[in-house]
């Protein structure tokens, strides 16, 4: 029979129905944002219909989608789409019905194109299609006006589309690891662009498109084949990051001097020196030029007041400029792999100082200004002809580690006082102290391995001797057989055998033993020929292993020393054995003669 209630109850059920299912369409109508990243997805749930009025941000990134169906573009809310990380070869034409799109993430997919129709997605401010096969851009994507970050890192492209210009909102271009050799001419319309990465491209010329971008804040043209920087860059007036490494330059233009940059990265060129002009960036907070031939720093270098990392490392350096005292904000200084002789007593001004590294140079002695550096927690002096430490080291609170060596295990180490021999100052040294030849430490291991092919080795020794033994008498290896498993196993059984009978003859029950206590208390008891025994006693050392019956258990040294056998003698002394081992016996026989 159905269920009935009475009138006011039934009333109350359908209230509460309705607020339930009220409340039920809020919550689904409050959600705005759907999460299906790493889901090893092969097609995009049909859940998201449920959303598509209120849906402005989907995530589908970290799945296997293939392809993406038709109603997916019916969320016409839809803001922020995240399709990075599949496996999509295309995008579809629908793209276009998603007008209110802001941000479209496609980085790492198998797309060869863009569609057309992706010029009518007009509130498109960020496209990232970086990791793709594309080779060229569609006109359409031109037309993104609102278009403020693009990103084409990791793709095949070779040239850009002559109206790029049109882009005028772009302020973030990045396009690292592409073909591109050139730039179109109508970039420097990009007047709001701020970021520009070019590197690990192939530019063998420094494109002059790049001094009309009066916004540029950062430029990236490392990894490339640049041989020359144009002289006209400090129109970049507003230019604070420019990374050149890795490149061809062996030298820098005079301007650059007067742009007003704060980071400042040339290592990996063929650098010789700095522009004089160069101390003239007083805004400049990090220079890095390892691995250059830079051979001397400019004698001003004093004036780049704002500096905090100077990275020198891996040049020609043989001195360094006393004027480094007044860089008040340095705190980390690199001058490893060089040829510096003396430290300047103005380093000691340099009050902000934490890390000073000086490995593999050519120093014999610190300035006693060192102890002034109240800041300093790393200071490595290891690879260089150093006999003492300047006393003043102790002063140094905060100082973490201290390396001296390459091969040193802790940071810190115990030192002792003593006094120069010279000056008769105070000095400490410790047991890392005087340091030897450092040659071993500047070269590399590769070095260290050419050289030691190199060396000729035609008329060496290759005998191995001991010091126990005579040079000039000869040493000849000599083998000697082994015993076959077999011929153990059967002499084994012939001394058990005899064990067990002797123990029945004595009226005793057998008892159970291993293999090695049988063969001890056969070893012990076993009749033995006097004849064998003086055999034995004259056997040499070198004939131990001859027989290969000999049993590991003898009573003496002399006994492991036998070049014969007792069983020739078995025979005769055990009328106890069976006749099948009686012709294992002979079997033996046959084989080894002892």
């Amino acid at each position: 029979m159905p269920l009935t209630f009475p009138s006011s109850v039934a009333k109350k059920v359908r209230l509460a129905l309705l607020h339930k299912c009220n409340s039920s369409r809020k919550r689904r109508d409050d959600i705005t944002i759907v999460d299906y990243s790493h889901g090893n997805l092969s097609s995009v749930p049909e859940d998201i219909l449920l959303y598509e009025n209120t849906l402005e941000e989907l995530h589908l990134e970290a799945n296997c989608l293939q392809d993406l169906p038709k109603w997916l573009f019916q969320c016409h809310a839809l803001r922020h789409l995240i399709l990075s990380d599949n496996e999509l070869d295309c995008l579809p034409p629908s793209i276009s019905s998603l007008t209110s799109l802001e941000r479209l993430d496609l980085s790492r997919n198998d797309l060869m194109a863009l569609p057309d129709n992706i010029r009518y997605c007009k509130q498109l401010t960020s496209v990232d299609c970086s990791s793709n096969r594309l080779e060229r851009l569609c006109e359409g994507l031109t037309m993104l006006i609102n278009l403020h970050e693009l990103y084409l890192n990791d793709t095949l492209l070779e040239f850009l589309p002559g109206n790029f210009g049109r882009l005028t909102e772009l302020k973030i271009l990045e396009m690292r690891a592409t073909r591109m050799r050139l730039l179109p001419v109508t970039l420097p319309k990009l007047t709001k662009l701020e970021r520009l990465d070019l590197g690990a491209n192939s530019f063998i010329e420094f494109p002059n498109v790049l001094t009309h971008l009066p916004s540029l804040q950062e430029l990236w043209l490392d990894s490339n084949k640049l041989i020359s920087i144009d002289d006209s860059i400090d129109k970049l007036s507003n230019l604070t990051f420019l990374d050149i490494s890795q490149n061809q330059l062996t030298e820098l233009p005079s301007s650059i001097g007067y742009c007003k940059l704060t980071d400042l990265h040339l290592s990996d060129n063929f650098l010789t020196s700095f522009p004089e002009s160069i101390s003239n960036i007083t805004t400049l907070q990090t220079l890095t030029a390892n691995n250059n031939q830079i051979e001397r720093l400019p004698n001003t270098l004093g004036n780049m007041v704002s500096l905090v990392e100077l990275h020198l490392s891996f040049n020609n350096i043989t001195s360094i400029p006393t004027s480094i005292g007044l860089l008040h904000s340095l705190q980390f200084l690199t001058l490893d792999h060089n040829q510096i002789q003396s430290i300047p007593a103005s380093i000691g001004s340099c009050s902000s100082l934490s890390v000073f590294s000086l490995r593999s140079n050519c120093l014999t002695q610190l300035p006693d200004e060192i102890g002034r550096l109240s800041q300093l927690k790393v200071l490595n002096v290891s690879g260089n002809y150093l006999q003492y430490l300047p006393f003043t080291l102790l002063k140094l609170k905060n100082l973490q580690a201290l390396w001296m060596n390459e091969n040193q295990a802790k940071p810190l180490i115990a030192f002792e006082q003593e006094r120069h021999p010279s000056t008769g100052h105070r000095v400490l040294t410790c047991i890392l102290l005087p340091q030897t030849d450092p040659s071993m430490n500047r070269y590399t291991s590769k070095n260290r391995f050419i050289t030691d092919q190199t060396n000729d080795y035609s008329d060496r020794l290759t005998t191995l001797r001991f010091a126990t033994d005579t040079i000039d008498e000869p040493r000849h290896l000599v083998r000697n057989p082994t015993p076959y498993p077999k011929e153990m196993r059967a002499f084994a059984n012939i001394l058990r055998n005899y064990n067990h009978n002797k123990q029945r003859q004595i009226g005793e029950s057998p008892k159970k033993h291993s293999s090695s206590s049988n063969l001890l208390m056969v070893c012990e008891d076993i009749p033995i020929n006097e004849e064998w025994c003086q055999r034995t006693n004259s056997a040499s050392v070198n004939s131990m292993n001859s027989d290969p019956l000999c049993c590991p258990l003898a009573r003496s040294h002399e006994d492991l020393l036998c070049s014969t056998s007792p069983l020739d003698d078995i025979g005769r002394t055990r009328p106890d054995l069976l006749p099948g081992q009686i012709n294992d016996i002979d079997e033996i026989k046959s084989n080894h003669s002892f």
